[in-house]
């Protein structure tokens, strides 16, 4: 940012106030603010609400929140409780616990250890999603790898490389997601080298493709190598 930011903002206990720019946001307990916020720091830590967009070089979130509109962080973390409607823009984001977006998100680095659900398409340069997930619209990312809590979702995967593994359990992880079944489900994954386990598509297109244990693929097409576990089904496979 390149704006000047002067003085902070700051509620204990209960308390609302009016949206505006600040250094620095700090909100301790149940914190309202009306409008849009734009900081170089946001902090909640207890449950606060802005009602407008949230612009910030650093936002941290402990507990729970709710924003109205679209957050854009140099860097956003999120442990607790979460809710987007919006869209998201960052450089890293780290989510501990869950979240919820309601639109897209973008960035360079996306890292997950608990839940996520987002309304559009997410687009990173680096995914590493450890939990449960559910992308309503295409996963795109130049690396991706996924350890799988519970079951997930997403419409379609485009990347360089991606690996998908059932996850070790995780005792806090288990808890929160409640899920029995590890397992990605998604309609198309095409990238350059592709290794699945644990995963039901109807396509799977790639230049290595491994298909691993516990998959259901209704249809490989690989250009260079292909590899298929016994314990998968792959109802047809085609070099192309």
């Amino acid at each position: 940012m390149n704006k000047t930011y002067t003085g902070d903002l700051t509620i204990s206990g209960n308390g609302s106030t009016a949206g505006g720019q600040f250094q620095h946001v700090k909100i301790n307990g149940n914190g309202k603010v009306n409008g849009d916020v734009e900081c170089l720091d946001f902090q909640s830590n207890g449950a606060s609400r802005v009602t407008g967009n949230l612009n910030g070089q650093t936002v941290s979130i402990k507990g729970s929140a709710k924003i109205n509109g679209d957050v854009q962080a140099d860097r956003l973390d999120v442990s607790g409780t979460t809710s987007i409607e919006g869209k998201v823009n960052f450089k890293t984001i780290e989510v501990k616990g869950s979240a919820s977006i309601g639109k897209s998100m973008a960035g360079d680095q996306f890292f997950l250890q608990g839940s996520v659900k987002v309304g559009g398409d997410c687009e990173a340069e680096r995914v590493q999603l450890d939990g449960s997930f559910s992308i309503n619209g295409l996963l795109n990312a130049d690396q991706i790898k996924i350890g799988l809590h519970g079951r997930s979702h997403v419409k379609e995967i485009g990347c360089e490389k991606i690996e998908v593994k059932k996850a070790s359990s995780f005792l806090g992880l288990d808890k929160l997601i409640k899920a029995l079944t590890r397992e990605l489900t998604v309609e198309l994954i095409e990238g350059d080298e592709v290794d699945l386990e644990f995963t039901s598509a109807k396509i799977v297109r790639g230049n290595n493709v491994r298909i691993g244990p516990g998959c259901q693929i209704d249809l490989v097409e690989y250009k260079g190598e292909f590899k298929q576990d016994l314990d998968c089904t792959v109802k047809e496979n085609k070099k192309i």
